[in-house]
């Protein structure tokens, strides 16, 4: 970087620097507005405002779920609402048939739930790059265990609490500002910068996958999820399934019909079907090196079922999840690794034989997998060294939308962003606002190398 070069970053920096107060004003903004998954359009509508006063050319438009599906078939999923989540489960792999044929396209949609995209043309001979992050938060439930507004924006002991601060308003703004202060110090960028805002992050993808089905592309891609400003090149992979338990109901009377049992309840059924799966579980993480972090993690979050305490149960179902690192293989192998689990538990129990248990998917992500040493890792690492962040790069903890950037649109990516993962989906979510402050400016002096500056 020449000296000219140097010295408009150096505004840019300065003018972050001093415009600290309305850098906290524009991110309590977009907190304040209510934008659950299903309810993106009015925080939409703000981006599209703030994108186009940059001097940014901005598109809105909805995502196409029947074109996902035909680009992309093994990964394109169901819209998801907050208050209608989750609720197509699929034994296969999901398809716009069985949606179209549901019933449920009336709330599973993106009717009003646009993709904002802001764009601006460098002058050339720079590398291009993709700015993402989703606009769309989870549910502020259970809103009883809170104790700030989710959407006050309020700010104590140097952390701004609201819904989304972390997950991931915070990297958006963060990006944004970047854009705004370079743009504002006059800084002409040689490559192209894209700022993507998304819809339906959570429990889809499908914002981010439809940019990708019209086209999306440059020389690198920056999510800007939680990682407290550190870098991570890859991610692992992650399914929602449930297994469906069915039984006889019969009263205690009843039960037992001479010697012969009747009433044999789905709650009975519960323990070679949980064996099974903790024994999944065991087996892909079977070699695991002592310390090391296993690759595979096995939840089961919820178990529900049965009507009366008096009658055996007619149906359970048991609903999880799982995260699984890419050297396990594809997310479908994982998928088949669930129905191998379920029918040996099926095949090995009398009564599972007699009713079997029945496994569904009601959403599934691929893992990404990328060399540590990718360009844009290490622009990025020279960036944080030298403002004394950490450079270095490290596997990712969570799944996010960059699996798309990378598997479906081959583009390098990184996850790079304020706040922490740990904040997300909790009750007094929060952001330190001296992350957020620092982010911007570490974006600014990335976006300046990356692209190249007049």
């Amino acid at each position: 970087m020449d000296s000219s070069q140097a010295a408009s970053k150096k505004a840019a920096l300065e003018l972050a620097k001093s415009q600290e107060q309305r850098s906290v004003a524009a991110l309590a903004e977009i907190v304040r507005i209510r934008s659950l998954t299903g309810e993106e359009g009015p925080a939409q509508s703000r981006m599209a405002e703030l994108l186009t006063s940059t001097g940014a050319e901005v598109s809105q438009v909805e995502p196409d779920v029947e074109a996902m599906f035909k680009a992309f078939p093994d990964v394109a999923q169901y819209p998801t609402h907050w208050e209608h989540d989750l609720i197509l489960p699929y034994a296969g792999l999901p398809t716009y048939a069985a949606l179209r044929d549901s019933g449920l396209q009336p709330v599973l949609n993106y009717d009003g739930r646009p993709n904002v995209v802001g764009y601006w043309k460098g002058t050339g001979g720079g590398r291009s790059l993709i700015l993402n992050a989703h606009i769309d938060t989870v549910t502020v439930e259970p809103l009883a265990q809170w104790t700030r507004d989710p959407f006050g924006a309020e700010i104590v002991d140097g952390m701004m609490y609201g819904r989304g601060t972390s997950d991931m308003k915070g990297g958006l703004m963060a990006a944004f500002l970047a854009v705004t202060y370079l743009r504002e110090a006059g800084v002409r960028l040689r490559g192209d910068v894209t700022l993507q805002c998304v819809v339906n992050e959570e429990h889809a993808g499908n914002g981010t996958l439809d940019l990708v089905t019209r086209g999306a592309a440059a020389d690198a891609a920056i999510v800007l999820e939680p990682t407290s400003n550190t870098i991570a090149y890859s991610h692992p992979g992650g399914l929602y399934w449930q297994v469906t338990l069915n039984g006889v109901q019969r009263s205690p009377g009843a039960r037992w019909n001479g010697g012969e049992l009747e009433g044999l309840g789905a709650v009975d059924m519960l323990p070679p079907v949980i064996e099974a799966l903790l024994d999944l579980e065991d087996r892909y993480n079977s070699g695991t090196p002592t310390g090391a972090k296993p690759p595979f993690s096995l939840t089961m979050g919820k178990i529900s079922g049965g009507h009366y305490e008096t009658v055996t149960a007619g149906a359970v179902v048991i609903k999880g999840g799982a995260y699984f690192a890419p050297s396990l293989g594809a997310v479908t192998d994982i998928m088949d690794g669930f129905r191998e689990a379920v029918a040996r538990a099926n095949d090995s129990d009398e009564r599972l034989r007699r009713h079997p248990a029945r496994l569904e998917f009601l959403h599934h992500d691929d893992s990404t997998d990328q060399p540590a040493g990718l360009a844009i890792a290490q622009v990025m690492g020279g960036v944080l060294a030298r403002r004394g962040g950490d450079g270095s790069a490290y596997p990712g903890h969570f799944c996010c939308d960059m699996r798309h950037l990378v598997n479906q649109a081959g583009i390098p990516s990184i996850i790079f962003g304020p706040g922490t993962i740990a904040q997300a989906h909790k009750p007094d979510e929060h952001i330190p606002i001296g992350d957020f402050l620092s982010a911007i400016e570490h974006l600014i002096e990335f976006i300046a190398e990356w692209c190249g500056a007049e």
